[in-house]
């Protein structure tokens, strides 16, 4: 068993990576930093699927219980945010249809795409004056505009910094169609706003 001294704001990958193979061995001080360290992101990613924030906290309270009863049985070589992200994104949908809110709150959860809010929030000093209130609202009519799964993967992609093969793990997609979404979903960008729209989704990746 490994063991290492950290600092939960501050953990590399490495030392997630302990923490992870810790919590495993059944140390819950260290899945409690895990926690911790994602506990905002899974939040922010939770509340772009379901506007109810107690319902998003209960989902991640569900999510660390389920991974806590079931560790003896979990992978000790794994990425920890995108597992944790689509452990969150299980339960939710597990939730959601037990408690059968898909026709209210969740438009064709199941039928079709998973919802996914497109309130994305620009970084302020890529946009960061008045005359550039109209550019903002073209960039969110623009990323509205795309289906459900291609605005959760720009949100995966671009403000979480995952890479093709964690989005595939965590919307349970194969990698080529993570590919052809994003690549359909910047190519309809473009459409609407032109060549701005690359050099925008270039800096997301910097400041997410």
């Amino acid at each position: 068993m490994q063991t290492s001294v950290v600092n939960k704001y501050h953990l590399n990958e490495e030392q997630l990576l302990i923490c992870w193979q810790q919590f495993l061995d059944g140390e819950r001080e260290a899945f409690g930093r895990l926690i911790s360290f994602y506990y905002a992101a899974l939040f922010q990613y939770g509340m772009k699927m379901h506007a109810d924030k107690a319902f998003v906290q209960d989902c991640i309270q569900d999510m660390a219980t389920h991974l806590w009863s079931r560790r003896e049985r979990l992978s000790r070589e794994v990425h920890v945010k995108s597992y944790l992200f689509k452990s969150l994104r299980h339960d939710m949908m597990r939730q959601l249809r037990r408690r059968q809110l898909q026709a209210q709150h969740i438009i064709q959860w199941w039928k079709t795409d998973p919802h996914f809010d497109a309130e994305f929030s620009v970084e302020t000093s890529i946009i960061d004056n008045e005359a550039a209130r109209e550019q903002r609202q073209r960039l969110h009519e623009s990323l509205q505009s795309l289906s459900p799964r291609q605005q959760e993967i720009i949100y995966l992609r671009y403000y979480q910094n995952m890479d093709h093969e964690q989005v595939a793990v965590i919307m349970k997609l194969q990698k080529e169609a993570v590919y052809n979404l994003l690549s359909a979903a910047i190519k309809r960008l473009k459409s609407h706003w032109g060549l701005v729209v690359a050099l925008i989704i270039s800096l997301l990746s910097k400041f997410f």
